[in-house]
């Protein structure tokens, strides 16, 4: 005997399934909504590079004012073969103090835009490795334009390499320097009179300089940023190697720790 109730129950089926797949229907095309204002990796990529010149540009003309190679110092072997004055000795406890106290200023005013500037190159180099391959295609632009700003991107994380790599060599110089002022400094240890420093004091300058110059005290390891054989080569070619690339982002996101 038929189901009287079995066309009922068919048609109320029908309808939760047609309700279903409404619902589904209407989450999929929610979920699939684009912005249609979104810019394309390469574009942002670009941008970045725009903000990071803008600040660059600052850093270089602090670069230039701090002229830190006024205080490069003689290296050893011109001190053993070659007799002749410190031009750097100050004279005076007071005096090698302020030229210490100077140094160490200099010292601070790079490292602290300087690491600033190094956040901005590890995010907008962690985009580049991420989206943009020898594939990378737009929807809006030529092959030919793609290709042209490519090129321009790899300039532009070129350029800032050797901009954080300058900045190294001259933390580095700050250095030495330092320690060569620390060197005279020992001179006064217990000496007596107006240009006294006692021993402990002198080890608890030793010590405050070492944190600021190892990067300890700006969690900023800097001298990951000097130039080995194969980044002169790779920057002077002015081209972008994606494994070498993959291996310098993996260290570089940890030298701020």
């Amino acid at each position: 005997m038929p189901n009287p109730y079995e066309d009922l129950f068919e048609e109320q089926g029908k309808n939760e399934n047609q309700h279903d797949r409404n619902s589904l229907f209407s989450s999929e095309e929610s979920s699939l909504s684009f912005d249609e204002n979104a810019k394309e990796p390469l574009d942002e990529i670009l941008e970045a590079i725009s903000v990071f010149n803008s600040k660059a540009e600052h850093f270089a003309k602090l670069l230039s004012r701090l002229k830190v190679v006024d205080h490069k110092v003689d290296s050893g072997l011109v001190k053993l073969f070659v007799e002749k004055e410190d031009k750097y000795d100050k004279g005076s406890l007071k005096k090698e103090r302020q030229y210490h106290e100077l140094l160490a200023s200099k010292f601070t005013a790079i490292i602290e835009p300087m690491r600033s500037l190094a956040e901005l190159h590890l995010s907008m180099l962690r985009q580049f490795d991420l989206n943009i391959d020898k594939n990378y295609y737009s929807v809006e632009k030529t092959d030919k334009t793609v290709r042209s700003e490519k090129a321009d991107a790899i300039d532009g994380i070129n350029l800032q390499r050797k901009i954080l790599a300058e900045a190294t060599s001259n933390l580095d110089l700050l250095v030495e320097s330092l320690r060569d002022s620390e060197k005279r400094l020992r001179d006064y240890v217990d000496v007596g009179g107006m240009n006294n420093i006692s021993n402990s004091e002198f080890e608890f300058l030793i010590q405050k300089r070492e944190l600021l110059t190892s990067g300890r005290t700006h969690q900023f390891d800097y001298s990951f940023f000097n130039f080995n054989f194969l980044d002169k080569t790779v920057i002077s070619l002015g081209i972008y190697m994606k494994e070498t690339t993959s291996q310098y982002l993996g260290r570089l996101r940890n030298i701020f720790e």
